[in-house]
């Protein structure tokens, strides 16, 4: 029974290893830029060459400290990983390269003598490079989390003083991370320097494990030159693996591990190092001498400033004992659009904290909560439109507050809409609910210039590159884009419960910049929500060439007056879901993202003959009706006062109009003597609240 339990334990083990083998992604991403840039592989050995030298250390036992900070890149979701969980990887690091890891012990004997303490350790930076108290974290909400490629390295801190690790949500291809060596992040690709990883590679806490809390100690040694055993560039596992190598002269050729055989041999029939931080195993647990030497040459070079890092003279200002730092007050809600009397659940993220009992303290424009003091408060918001929020966290006698504008939308409680309509952009600049939460540089615009007929649409110039002006001058990065930034507007709400076979429509034109067809990677999603924006299902998607219908070339793609060949339409069924809906169209950028406007969002179908529902605090009856009686319109005069009235045969031609007095509550139509027995439409408008219905006459 024993011998099967181990051998459970083993398989299970196994296996994890096998379904995670795509753990480092390092040699992708070198092949890559090795491809684009054929000298750089020269750099590399040209680097190796002078690492593995043999050279006599006048260093002694003296330890290189290296001042390391983490960017937390995340969304509120589980990727915004804690403090704790951070310092738990530190820990774990400093073990590994100080050879103090519980598992030394498990090293095979072939290679415990030469297992090494690598007389490197990290400390999170306590100064930014601005002066500022700092705990060597910093939090950035950035949709660039679910991307975790270079251009997701953002608010890198000057790399001669500190190593940069980011942590992402999600890479492609499952990559948990991967750095590049530093031959290859010279010139104009030291914005690439550092290390980019998956959050639930760091640590063993929180929301990682044990099996995975290695991986940033396996990236470091990339940080510092070392090459997979198997090679620099070449995936695992294969057989042509035997003719490459890692250059380190202790460490046996192989073709590379996904697994932990620790007798396997796969190359001139000498036992494999699987147990090399620098395998895929998920059983690796020491570095070798002539690793460790590898390392140590790299730091003492002054390629891309590793030399620098651990120098006295940036220790003393990256790492000095600074105190106590400020808190960090920061917040996010269960959602970004609700309705008035919602309740609406506001999650506190703040973060530096030092204490065990902060203290908050909120504020919510036109809103209410039980208690202003709850670290999650519970909010009801009881006026429409835009409503800011604040929070102050007091640690220890310290503040510090955050307050977020025009944060949340209220939706009021009746529909500004009913039945069909278009929105056309040329007299309803104001309807929209532009959404801008992680505060990018463009956000959706309604111009009187973008429209199909040369009037007004709705637009997102992206165009312009983003640019971070701590690293790089504005002329590098002018053909740069930021991909995977997300930009969203929300329609009024509309009621088409008195509708069926509804369809809505729209226009766009769409630009890019990129010059091959995989670099087109833009999205376009919309989506709808029938209970004031707590869920929003997926109702049409149109991506990459789909979407980009006006090619390259532009050097501001702006769809002025221009031919109708620049638009296409789509139109999309959309299910009666009831009396108070919302329509989001979101556009996800490409790193090569030109411009796209979009015009005449129709919502269309066949009106029914109910009612309206009596929330509208208006009916109309009897329908059908005869020439001779007419209908009959009830309505509240607070809410419907003043509203004008036109009825319309189905062609478009009007019968009648008319007013809704302000001094009484109900009032006749009749249609005119040339009306005939048919269908008519009843247009009712009231300021920004527009409602349709068929009406029958026999």
């Amino acid at each position: 029974m024993k011998y099967l339990l181990l051998f459970l334990v083993f398989v299970a083990f196994t296996a994890r290893a096998q379904e995670q083998i795509e753990k480092c992604g390092s040699h992708i991403e070198e092949a890559k830029l090795w491809a684009e840039n054929p000298e750089l592989e020269e750099a590399y050995m040209e680097m190796r060459n002078i690492a593995v030298a043999d050279r006599i250390s006048t260093r002694g036992n003296q330890v290189y400290t290296i001042p390391i900070v983490f960017h937390v890149i995340h969304e509120y979701g589980v990727e915004n990983i804690s403090d704790e969980q951070i310092y738990s990887q530190m820990e774990i690091l400093n073990k590994d390269f100080r050879k103090l890891n519980n598992d030394t012990s498990d090293i095979v004997p072939e290679f415990k003598g030469i297992a090494a303490d690598a007389q490197i350790e990290f400390v999170l930076a306590t100064v930014d490079p601005y002066g500022n108290c700092t705990n060597g974290i910093t939090r950035h909400f950035s949709s660039e989390t679910m991307i975790g490629d270079d251009y997701s390295k953002i608010d890198q801190w000057p790399r001669g003083r500190y190593l940069n690790v980011w942590t992402v949500k999600s890479m492609e291809g499952g990559t948990a991370g991967y750095a590049f060596y530093p031959s290859s992040v010279e010139g104009n690709n030291r914005f690439r320097d550092g290390i980019i990883i998956r959050h639930n590679y760091i640590g063993d806490v929180g929301t990682s494990s044990v099996y995975n809390s290695r991986a940033l100690t396996h990236e470091i040694g990339h940080f510092l030159g070392l090459a997979h055993l198997w090679g620099p560039t070449n995936d695992p596992g294969l057989t042509s693996n035997c003719g490459v190598d890692d250059g380190i002269a202790d460490t046996p050729n192989t073709i590379g591990w996904t697994s932990c055989d620790v007798s396997g041999t796969t190359c001139d029939n000498e036992l494999d190092n699987v147990q090399n931080f620098m395998e895929y195993s998920y059983c690796s647990n020491m570095y070798t001498q002539n690793q460790v030497s590898f390392m140590h040459n790299i730091l003492d070079q002054n390629v891309s400033q590793r030399s620098f890092l651990w120098s006295q003279e940036n220790l003393e200002i990256s790492i000095p004992d600074n105190g106590v730092c400020d808190p960090k007050a920061d917040f996010y809600a269960s959602r970004l659009v609700a309705c008035e009397g919602d309740q609406i659940q506001f999650e506190n993220f703040s973060w530096g904290l030092n204490s065990s009992n902060p203290l908050y303290s909120w504020s919510f424009e036109n809103g209410t909560t039980t208690d202003p003091t709850a670290e999650h408060p519970i909010v009801t918001f009881t006026s429409p439109g835009w409503q800011d929020v604040s929070l102050t966290v007091n640690d220890d006698g310290i503040a510090n507050t955050i307050i977020k504008e025009n944060f949340i939308f209220i939706t009021s409680g009746w529909s500004a809409f009913s039945g069909t309509h278009q929105f056309d952009f040329e007299n309803n600049p104001n309807y929209w609910i532009i959404h801008n939460p992680q505060e990018n540089e463009i956000e959706w615009e309604v111009l009187d210039d973008v429209g199909r007929n040369g009037g007004g649409g709705i637009f997102l110039n992206t165009s312009t590159p983003y640019q971070d002006p701590i690293i790089f001058s504005p002329e590098y990065f002018f053909n740069m884009r930021r991909g995977g930034t997300k930009h969203s507007f929300v329609t009024p709400t509309l009621n088409v419960s008195n509708m069926t076979n509804i369809t809505v429509s729209f226009d766009w034109a769409c630009a890019t910049d990129a010059s091959l067809i995989e670099e087109i990677t833009e999205k376009l999603i919309i989506y709808s929500s029938k209970d004031c924006g707590n869920t929003w299902q997926q109702r049409k998607s149109i991506v990459g060439t789909d979407l980009v219908n006006n090619g390259s070339g532009w050097t501001s793609f702006h769809p002025n007056q221009g031919p109708s060949s620049l638009w296409d339409t789509e139109t999309f069924p959309l299910p009666d879901l009831g009396s108070h809906v919302l329509l989001k169209f979101e556009y996800i950028a490409s790193d090569k993202s030109n411009n796209i406007a979009i015009d005449n969002i129709n919502i269309s179908g066949t009106l029914s003959a109910d009612n309206f529902l009596k929330e509208d605090n208006l009916s109309i009856y009897p329908n059908p009706s005869t020439q001779a009686n007419g209908w009959s319109i009830n309505y509240d005069p607070s809410q419907w006062g003043g509203s004008t009235l036109q009825l319309t045969d189905v062609s478009g031609r009007i019968i009648t109009t008319s007013e809704l007095p302000e001094s009484q509550s109900s009032r006749k139509i009749k249609p005119n003597t040339n009306a005939t027995q048919g269908v008519y439409i009843l247009k009712i408008v009231n300021g920004e609240k527009v409602i349709q219905k068929k009406l029958i006459l026999k």
